[in-house]
């Protein structure tokens, strides 16, 4: 009987990875009663990418009540691996678009601040963390993760040194960023997403991903205007020109906040799943003969390295066969 691999990213909007993987391999066996089923829910960072490490049984558990990106109360889990003070952190937990209906999408107000993100990493660096793998993608937001940066206590000043508002449009009235505290630079910083759009421009983080989330033709110049304060401003802190960065874009440019003032690292989420989860050892102890894979939408995005692609190229290599 043949041996099925079961590795989607989740089907966004619809069910998760770890649902569809339990769908399937119900229907499996109930066609195939003799059939071997794994399962591996995977993700490129964005929905899915904790629950792909807790699945597979690489991480603890961690489960806290934050703010979501309109300041309401929303239940996020991370991933924590004590052995090597690693945590693994995915901003759509409590930033994402899943967490607000269609008519509350607004990036103008939308931020990080206490929402999951900032608060998970605060929890993770009150465990000690050494290394924080931070899975982008999937944001409600667009404000360069500067309502994250703020809540692990990074000062963002007005001209008159009052702390900035949240949302994207309070970028605009950014005229200087505080000391870093020096913890946050011990840390190693890993970005986790596939996205490779820079912060600016026509393939940026406002024009492209910005309507999504509710951005309009009218409100798009605002936001594009703020992110390119905060790269002005990250690049007299720190000298980093974030803005001609490869995937400074991601998550709303909270890609670009982390790695100008963080130092962060961004890697492929597939790349930085795979590396833990050592799929090919998975293909040297069975025999697989079939791959089943997918994801919300398959498009022209997917053949241009979207998770589905990577994975079949990567079984097609493991298994020619």
């Amino acid at each position: 009987m043949p041996t099925y691999l079961i590795a989607p990213d989740d089907f966004k909007g619809s069910i998760s990875a770890v649902q569809f993987c339990q769908i399937a391999q119900q229907i499996i066996a109930k066609k195939q009663p003799n059939a071997t089923v794994l399962t591996r829910p995977l993700s490129d960072g964005g929905e899915g990418f904790v629950a792909a490490f807790i699945h597979a049984g690489f991480t603890e558990s961690k489960t806290l009540w934050c703010s979501g990106p309109l300041g309401q109360k929303v239940k996020a889990t991370f991933g924590w691996m004590p052995e090597t003070h690693t945590a693994i952190i995915e901003m759509a937990q409590a930033s994402g678009l899943t967490r607000l209906r269609p008519e509350d999408r607004n990036p103008l107000q939308t931020h990080t601040t206490g929402t999951g993100t900032g608060q998970m990493i605060q929890a993770a660096i009150d465990l000690g963390t050494k290394k924080i793998i931070l899975g982008l993608g999937g944001s409600a937001t667009n404000e360069g993760g500067v309502g994250a940066l703020k809540a692990l206590g990074i000062p963002f000043l007005t001209e008159q040194g009052k702390e900035i508002g949240l949302g994207g449009q309070a970028l605009n009235r950014l005229h200087r960023i505080g000391k870093v505290p020096p913890l946050l630079l011990e840390i190693e910083w890993i970005l986790a997403c596939d996205v490779t759009n820079p912060l600016l421009g026509k393939q940026g983080a406002a024009h492209v991903f910005g309507s999504q989330k509710g951005l309009t033709p009218h409100t798009e110049p605002i936001i594009e205007k703020g992110l390119a304060r905060l790269a002005e401003k990250i690049e007299q802190a720190t000298q980093m020109k974030v803005q001609h960065c490869s995937g400074s874009g991601a998550a709303g440019g909270m890609a670009a906040g982390f790695m100008g003032l963080l130092n962060a690292k961004i890697h492929p989420g597939f790349e930085v799943l795979n590396n833990h989860l050592k799929l090919n050892q998975l293909f040297k102890q069975h025999t697989i003969d079939v791959l089943i894979t997918g994801e919300g939408k398959i498009d022209t995005q997917t053949a241009h390295g979207k998770l589905p692609q990577r994975i079949a190229r990567f079984a097609k290599q493991q298994n020619p066969h």
